[in-house]
């Protein structure tokens, strides 16, 4: 992906100027667009367009989550790369659709992996393992083997199709964003599935939401607010709803 006009979106003079030296790695720095506001923003993706915007989450006035839902609406061909100085916010950043979600100050290693997530062709990888960290180090594993992975308390819990549990380190976001060119999806704020593993979608028991049900017969939730998108997210698997 070609990357000529990228906007940053920050309130914070220091945190804006760091971001800005942390992206000049990457591309070249007349190339890189700062405003202070979403007010601001909203302006100029109506009068220059952008092909990338990191978003600042915690604003005055109208915050980088509502300057999303307003990109999804007016700019929804625009990607966005949430970025905040508080890890916290990450949770609440599940019923949206970033490229990433980065920390500030930004760490150039993640920072190089939302520029090669950009790059990716939207083909799911046929092959390759992930290294998810654990108590006792790294465990190499095949996505393709993942059931779902559930976040409960504080823990990230990851099934495995052959029976194995493992409890991870790293945030239910990260794996969001990773695992998703391996055709997982995020249906609840505290679950991700892989879409080829759900074999019904039926009412839960209260009947004003849906459970997914996976190929092993473990049911899964799915939030009000992601019902659609899983829909739309089937329906780009070749599933048709009659």
């Amino acid at each position: 992906m070609q990357l000529r006009n990228i906007l940053l979106v920050d309130d914070q003079e220091i945190p804006t100027q760091e971001s800005i030296r942390s992206l000049e790695h990457f591309v070249p720095r007349e190339c890189i667009h700062y405003v202070s506001s979403a007010a601001e923003a909203m302006d100029y993706l109506r009068e220059q367009g952008a092909d990338l915007v990191f978003l600042d989450i915690d604003m005055p006035g109208t915050s980088g989550f509502s300057l999303a839902e307003y990109m999804t609406t007016h700019h929804k061909e625009v990607p966005y790369v949430f970025l905040t100085g508080y890890a916290n916010f990450a949770a609440k950043s599940y019923d949206y659709e970033p490229v990433d979600f980065l920390t500030k100050p930004i760490d150039l290693v993640r920072l190089q992996k939302t520029f090669e997530r950009l790059d990716k062709t939207e083909t799911k990888p046929e092959s390759g393992r992930i290294a998810l960290h654990t108590k006792q180090g790294y465990m190499l594993i095949d996505p393709r083997n993942i059931l779902h992975i559930s976040k409960v308390r504080r823990k990230v819990q990851l099934v495995c199709k052959d029976g194995r549990q493992l409890t991870v380190n790293n945030a239910l976001e990260e794996l969001e964003v990773i695992l998703s060119d391996w055709g997982f999806f995020r249906c609840h704020q505290s679950y991700l599935i892989h879409l080829e593993d759900i074999q019904e979608i039926v009412p839960n028991s209260f009947g004003q939401t849906y459970d997914a049900v996976l190929a092993n017969g473990v049911t899964v939730p799915i939030s009000r607010s992601k019902t659609q998108a899983l829909r739309e997210a089937l329906q780009n698997q070749g599933v048709r709803f009659l």
